[in-house]
């Protein structure tokens, strides 16, 4: 792209001297009356090395931010440099992943300050799968940050916009990290940023057990008087641990149980721990996957009586909504979505605002407000995903018409299977027919695998 923007104005300047040169001959050829070669000296040949030389520099900077070696000699340039090294995993079909590379890598501050680690890509699904299963990467963007001795020191879980990334990286370089934050937690236990900064680190690293054991001292050192706070985090640190357990049991169940399975008897796994003791897997497999999602559904019960509602963040609000959505409890999260929305919609992102909406839909719950959810949505960022949502809900209060317009519309501006996607929603929306959209927890814990 830069090669390319180099030569159109190259181009561009060429058009420009032409036109110059024969006006200014109509006037004055006296003065003009040189040879198209001494102009070519004169002033096209600067500008072809000016530019060159800028597209030259770009591409210096480029090979300065990623690094072109394996881990090892990345943590030997990072010895030699007195510095951290940065691996930015990613999918090539991660759309967070290509924001991230466009929205903030191209910001001159970033890249700047990228230019001061040492820097590598990795495509997680191909030449980085191993490297990503060795740091226990399940979602992208991560980019973890380690030491010259291959320490990690803290890691950045999905897309940040470039002023909170920027923040972020100059805090971990400077030594302000997660690794930092745990030896801190252990000098005083009741370090209040701390235990926040632990906790959520240790969540992006797959250890809610962790989690809850620091929140555990921390509710004991500070002698009950962060109730709030404790209340906040454990619900992360439990929820998290329940999502992973129960995704756990759900490829157990597709595979027949064909290895053992450790449940802990503890608030958010104690029904799936009574199941699997009771003899769950020698009744019919149907009759497990019943059980199975009635026990998921059970012990998310239990961590929904955690969190203070009323006391709680906005950000609170959505957080536990959204559980209570993915676990079936679908009236408990339509009260809260609507009530988020009433007290944050003026300050959302388009994206956040079609989450809401989708999710209120597919459990077919306060549909009229979800549509306002939608529009509002759509309004602000006019793109195939919101024109998707907003059609759906249209449709399923009647308005056939508006409906399959839009969802037209979205698959006219998608590319490749999505677009695909939207043309056959708008075909069975002309039809009359069901969409049969329904959410995940449904089809919990899925389909067991045939034997050979």
């Amino acid at each position: 792209m830069v090669v390319e923007s180099g030569r159109v104005s190259i181009e561009h300047a060429l058009r420009n001297q032409k036109k110059y040169s024969a006006t200014m001959n109509m006037g004055r050829p006296k003065l003009l009356a040189v040879r198209p070669e001494d102009w070519m000296k004169k002033f096209l040949v600067p500008l072809v090395i000016v530019a060159l030389a800028g597209i030259a520099a770009c591409q210096r900077d480029a090979s300065k931010i990623w690094f072109k070696g394996d881990l090892e000699a990345a943590r030997a340039e990072a010895t030699a440099r007195d510095t951290v090294v940065m691996i930015e995993f990613y999918a090539e079909w991660c759309n967070w992943c290509r924001r991230l590379e466009t929205d903030t890598f191209s910001e001159p501050a970033v890249r700047r300050e990228l230019e001061q680690i040492v820097s590598l890509r990795r495509n997680a699904e191909k030449e980085g799968a191993g490297l990503a299963d060795s740091f226990e990467v399940d979602s992208y963007p991560t980019m973890v940050f380690l030491d010259p001795d291959g320490n990690e020191m803290d890691r950045i879980l999905g897309y940040l916009p470039p002023d909170k990334f920027l923040s972020r990286i100059e805090r971990i370089r400077t030594g302000d990290t997660f690794l930092a934050c745990l030896r801190q937690l252990e000098k005083d236990p009741g370090d209040v940023e701390a235990i926040e900064r632990s906790v959520g680190g240790l969540l992006e690293r797959s250890d809610p057990e962790g989690a809850i054991r620091r929140i555990e001292a921390f509710h004991q050192a500070t002698g009950g008087d962060e109730l709030d706070l404790c209340r906040k985090l454990m619900f992360a640190a439990r929820g998290e641990l329940h999502a992973r357990v129960y995704q756990r049991a759900a490829k157990l169940y597709r595979s027949g149980w064909d290895r053992s399975f450790d449940v802990p008897d503890t608030a958010g796994t104690a029904h799936l721990h009574t199941l699997l003791s009771e003899g769950l897997t020698q009744l019919p497999d149907d009759d497990q996957a019943e059980l199975l999602r009635q026990a998921r559904h059970d012990d998310a019960a239990d961590l929904l009586e955690i969190p203070d509602l009323e006391a709680g963040s906005r950000h609170n609000l959505l957080e536990v909504a959204d559980f209570a959505f993915r676990n079936g409890h679908y009236d408990f999260a339509a009260d809260l979505y609507v009530r988020w929305y009433e007290s944050e919609a003026e300050n959302s992102q388009a994206e956040v605002l079609n989450d809401v909406a989708w999710r209120l839909y597919l459990s077919g719950r306060e549909i009229e407000r979800a549509i306002d959810i939608a529009q509002r949505s759509f309004a602000a960022e006019s793109e195939p995903e919101t024109a998707d949502t907003l059609a759906r809900l249209l449709y399923v209060t009647g308005a056939v018409a508006e409906a399959v317009a839009l969802e037209e519309r979205a698959a006219r501006e998608a590319e490749g299977s999505r677009s695909e996607t939207y043309s056959w929603v708008a075909q069975r929306m002309e039809a009359g027919e069901p969409l049969e959209d329904e959410p995940t927890f449904e089809s919990y814990p899925g389909k067991r695998r045939r034997a050979l």
